[in-house]
């Protein structure tokens, strides 16, 4: 019985985590996490203005990450942790961004088990396209 419990649990894992890739990186998403390629990120001040752009919000789990958000200067992505019972959306989400100065190229939301792609449109219009999580990728 112990095994049949620990492997349901080792399934329901499965299921609530996803990797995307971004610039050729390969990047965990989990359950209640957002994961944003940002452009024109290149310095440590640039990642400390995004985090707390974030930090004003109502939508972090700051129990994840350091307060809620992981920055990759490098690869060019910020990581946020998302409350489950918050109303996050991409929207709120690309505002913090450009409220920080910078352009969001795409993101990916995994919440309720669903991945989820928004990038923009040529005419600038945010655009979102579901994942099946069983594909494990995000590209």
């Amino acid at each position: 019985m112990k095994q049949f419990l620990a492997f349901l649990l080792f399934l329901n894992f499965g299921l609530s985590q996803s990797v995307v890739t971004l610039q050729d990186s390969e990047i965990e998403i989990n359950e209640n996490e957002a994961v944003v390629e940002v452009l024109g990120m290149v310095c440590s001040m640039c990642a400390f203005g995004i985090g707390e752009g974030f930090s004003k919000t109502d939508f972090v789990d700051k129990t994840k990450f350091n307060d809620g958000v992981s920055v990759d200067i490098d690869a060019q992505f910020v990581q946020v942790g998302l409350l489950k019972s918050s109303d996050a959306n991409a929207e709120k989400i690309v505002q913090v961004i450009e409220d920080a100065g910078y352009d969001v190229n795409q993101l990916f939301i995994l919440q309720n088990e669903k991945l989820t792609k928004f990038s923009f449109d040529k005419l600038g219009i945010l655009q979102s396209m579901a994942f099946n999580l069983s594909s494990n990728t995000g590209n």
